[in-house]
């Protein structure tokens, strides 16, 4: 299957996997569509699986203590959809994952992900530098939005995510840069008539 070809093409970016490696992921991962507005993962539950995107825009949030929505991170194609914390720690996740837009997605099951952890010596290697290089994306961009005033903190979202200004809300983008929507408005309008 095509789709489960991209899931190897990128595995195989951050480390070795033999043809039986290669099988026994093709073997096990399952295919799975989500519709707009479909749950992934629920806020207070545990997470049981791992997606990776073949299409589509999936988001994370939670809410303040005021009950406003926030935006914390946004996932999609190549990206691995779950929450890292509530996978690993056998914890409940602390928001909500939903589909954004349509999704296809490829499923690992934690009994599946512990079996590809024993079975292919390189899946926690490949799996670290992974978790290593979304953390230090992510980590890098929030600090930038603290320091910077909010046109730029756009412009720089626009660079980092090209194609999600027409598949997102603005509402959406607007709580991820941490500012009002009809900020966000005024600024996409200064930057059109520039």
């Amino acid at each position: 299957m095509t789709e489960q070809n991209e899931l190897i093409d990128y595995l195989k970016k951050f480390g070795h996997l033999s043809n039986d490696d290669i099988t026994l992921i093709l073997e096990q991962s399952v295919f799975k569509r989500f519709k707009t507005g479909a749950i992934f993962v629920e806020a207070g539950r545990n997470v049981n699986e791992v997606g990776f995107i073949i299409s589509g825009v999936f988001r994370y949030f939670f809410y303040d203590k005021e009950g406003n929505e926030i935006t914390s991170l946004f996932m999609s194609e190549s990206d691995f959809v779950t929450n890292i914390n509530s996978f690993n720690e056998y914890i409940p996740s602390s928001g909500t994952i939903i589909a954004e837009t349509d999704c296809t997605t490829i499923l690992i099951s934690r009994d599946v992900w512990k079996m590809f952890s024993e079975k292919i010596s390189s899946w926690n290697s490949i799996m670290q530098a992974i978790t290593n290089k979304t953390l230090l994306a992510k980590t890098n961009f929030q600090r930038k939005l603290i320091s910077q005033d909010a046109k730029t903190s756009y412009l720089d979202f626009l660079e980092k995510y090209p194609t999600l200004i027409k598949r997102v809300p603005l509402v959406h983008i607007a709580s991820f840069l941490g500012i009002t929507k009809f900020s966000l408005s005024r600024i996409r309008k200064q930057i059109t008539q520039e």
